[in-house]
This record gives C-alpha cells, sequence and structure tokens, in this order.
C-alpha cells in the first residue's frame, strides 16, 4: 500500500516536470522560427562591391549581386537556397558565400566572392513592390544561346551612389547586366525601354522581358 504522502510528492513532482518541459519548448519556438517568419523584396548595397537584391517567402531565398551600369558590369551573382532558423547561408555554384541575419525589417550579412573580395551589406524591406522595387529576373534563349539577367530598383529613399532608382513610367534603370550561360561572359544592360519599363533589348542579343521576384517567385 502506498503511503498518502508518498503519492503527493510523487503528483508535485510530476507536475513540475510537465512545467518545466512546457516552459522550454515555449522560449525557443520564437528563436528557431524568427529567420523563417521574415517575407518580402529587400533592396541595398554590398559597400564597395555592388547593389544587392533578395526576395523570400520565409523559407526559400532568392538573392543577386550585381555592379553593372549601362557602361560596364564586371560582377552578376545569383543566390538560391532555404532560410534556416539562423538566417541564410548559401555558396552559390561559382564558389561566392552569402551569409545574413535577418529581422522583418533589414537583412544584413557579409558576401564574399571566391576570388576573396568581400563586404558587408545591408538590404531594407522594400514598402511597396507594386511601385516596380526590388529584384527583377529574366531567362531567355536566343539562337540557342541561354541568358540570364538581373536587375535591382531602389525606392527613392533608399537611393544611393551604387544602386539608382526607377521613376515611376519612366525608368532611370537599376543595378543589372546579363550573364551568357555558354560562355560565362557578362554583358552591359542598357537602359530600359521607356515605352515598357520591364523590357530591356541588348544590341545584337535580343529583348529581355523582366519578371518580378516576389516572395522567392521570379
Amino acid at each position: 500500500m502506498t503511503h498518502p504522502r508518498h503519492s503527493f510528492l510523487l503528483v508535485l513532482a510530476l507536475i513540475m516536470l510537465l512545467a518545466a518541459c512546457g516552459g522550454t519548448a515555449s522560449s525557443a519556438a520564437p528563436a528557431a522560427t524568427a529567420a523563417a517568419l521574415v517575407k518580402g523584396e529587400f533592396v541595398g548595397d554590398a559597400g564597395h562591391l555592388a547593389g544587392i537584391g533578395l526576395s523570400t517567402n520565409g523559407r526559400q531565398v532568392v538573392a543577386y549581386l550585381c555592379n553593372g551600369s549601362y557602361h560596364r558590369v564586371t560582377l552578376s551573382q545569383w543566390f538560391e537556397g532555404p532560410v534556416t532558423s539562423k538566417g541564410i547561408d548559401i555558396t552559390n555554384a561559382h564558389g561566392a558565400h552569402l551569409v545574413a541575419t535577418m529581422s522583418a525589417r533589414v537583412i544584413t550579412g557579409t558576401v564574399t566572392l571566391k576570388d576573396g573580395r568581400s563586404s558587408s551589406f545591408t538590404a531594407r524591406l522594400v514598402p511597396n513592390p507594386s511601385m516596380g522595387w526590388g529584384l527583377f529576373r529574366s531567362e531567355q534563349t536566343f539562337s540557342g544561346v541561354r541568358y540570364l539577367g538581373g536587375w535591382i530598383f531602389n525606392p527613392r529613399k533608399f537611393a544611393s551612389a551604387v544602386v539608382p532608382r526607377m521613376i515611376g513610367p519612366e525608368p532611370e534603370g537599376g543595378r543589372g547586366g546579363v550573364i551568357d550561360e555558354q560562355t560565362g561572359a557578362l554583358i552591359v544592360s542598357p537602359p530600359l525601354d521607356k515605352a515598357n519599363p520591364f523590357r530591356v533589348t541588348v544590341p545584337n542579343v535580343g529583348t529581355f522581358v523582366l519578371t518580378q521576384c516576389l516572395q522567392a517567385q521570379c
């Protein structure tokens, strides 16, 4: 026969154990899911290297790093991969590495290229992507050759020396460039078509139709 006092102590111990387990799970959950809750379009600068645009749905992220202007482009790198509880940690096929932490309004991190060049970056949440701001992508095939183009557009208040912005119906353009996926050559992206701000015609190549990246889909 079990003594009443022993039964009471056993029940009390079980209650305390269950309470402790419940407290641990609930306190850990916010930290584990914080990065996965971040969704939206982010643009900014990667220091002296280039402009950067990121698009995430909380589970996946697409990011683009580019220093292209209307006259010259020497850097164009795409990143695609998962968002983890710690943020972003992706190495692309060209050996470039992007690592970042995420909050609801800002993504901060570092990009390191295969040649060792590295720069920190800060990208802020685009307040209204429907205005034509954020990251754009275009994949086209001309004469049997596949091309991949990317463009980054900033709102006026995000404007900097690195990433020009796009103005309503008359775009200034943005940080962008086109990759010849057969040779790896980089091609300058000319100004956008003023009659259709989401088209770019590259001489001797063809016309690229821009698709806006929204929550990692583009």
